[in-house]
């Protein structure tokens, strides 16, 4: 314990009210020379002992409390003073307190304000942990939702995962293998289109992170309208990315799909850098 917490166990020890450890922290306190609570438990000694607080009895306050009740007693019995007795029809309106009932006041005083600052620490002591307790479960509720939010993303992608696989089979699907261009040459990527079953998925890799005023955009290239929009994606910063593409038109013969890095928000025809590209089979 530092000084402070220290002095404030001097009214206790004058009362003869401290436990074991923190009686002998005090004496080591006192005993290493402080002055001022050598001082401080001085005077908290003198008030006490006008009451004769060695006497028989319950405890050191259950002693104050009963010497101060008996002077109270005592002094309703005393003879009027002189006052009264030139004016035998007035009576006192208080009775006189005696110098050491007043020490036993102030000594229950001192006592009662030195428990409230305990009590006071006690409860700052207790609020500093609720406070601690709130802010774990605060950055344990964070983990949880991080966590939920990773498996979403996980079910998110087995379930792409699936509709890749899926369109990449059956009689009537197609896939085109697009391979990366100059601007990215170790990139790669497969399209698989199957109509039958109404889906048409994309599985890229490779591909550089796309500017904030940028995104990448994937086209059909079909035999008579050229290129067709089929979905925009931002690939993940790490591993592969599969996207849900939009189906061409069924009157369409998709002879190729492409992937160019456009205007954030996408255009209608292709107008940036190629970045993959790739035939589908003939079917």
């Amino acid at each position: 314990m530092d000084h402070a917490e220290l002095k404030d166990l001097l009214p206790l020890k004058a009362l003869g009210r401290l436990n074991a450890d923190e009686a002998r922290a005090v004496d080591e306190h006192l005993g290493a020379g402080c002055d001022e609570c050598a001082r401080e438990l001085a005077s908290f000694t003198d008030a006490l002992a006008a009451m004769a607080i060695a006497e028989a009895g319950d405890g050191p306050t259950d002693r104050i409390w009963s010497n101060l009740q008996a002077r109270l007693d005592a002094s309703r019995r005393a003879p009027a003073d002189r006052r009264s007795q030139r004016d035998p029809m007035r009576r006192p309106r208080f009775a006189i307190l005696t110098s050491a009932a007043a020490a036993a006041l102030i000594a229950i005083v001192v006592s009662s304000i030195f428990f409230t600052q305990r009590l006071r620490r006690i409860t700052s002591d207790t609020s500093n942990e609720i406070a601690a307790l709130t802010e774990r479960v605060i950055l344990v509720q964070r983990d949880l939702e991080a966590t939920g939010d990773k498996l979403a993303a996980l079910q998110t992608r087995l379930a792409q995962t699936t509709d890749l696989t899926l369109a990449s089979l059956g009689a009537d699907a197609r896939v085109a293998h697009l391979a990366g261009l100059a601007p990215a040459l170790s990139a790669a990527g497969t399209v698989a289109l199957n109509r039958a079953q109404g889906a048409a998925m994309l599985h890229v890799s490779g591909l550089p992170p796309a500017p904030d005023d940028r995104i990448y955009e994937v086209w059909w290239i079909g035999a008579k309208r050229g290129p067709l929009k089929a979905g925009l994606f931002e690939p993940l910063s790490q591993g592969a990315t599969i996207v849900a593409l939009d189906l061409p038109p069924r009157d369409e013969m998709v002879l190729a799909s492409a992937v160019t890095l456009e205007p954030r928000g996408g255009v209608d025809k292709p107008t940036g850098t190629m970045y993959l590209k790739g035939d589908f089979s003939r079917p």
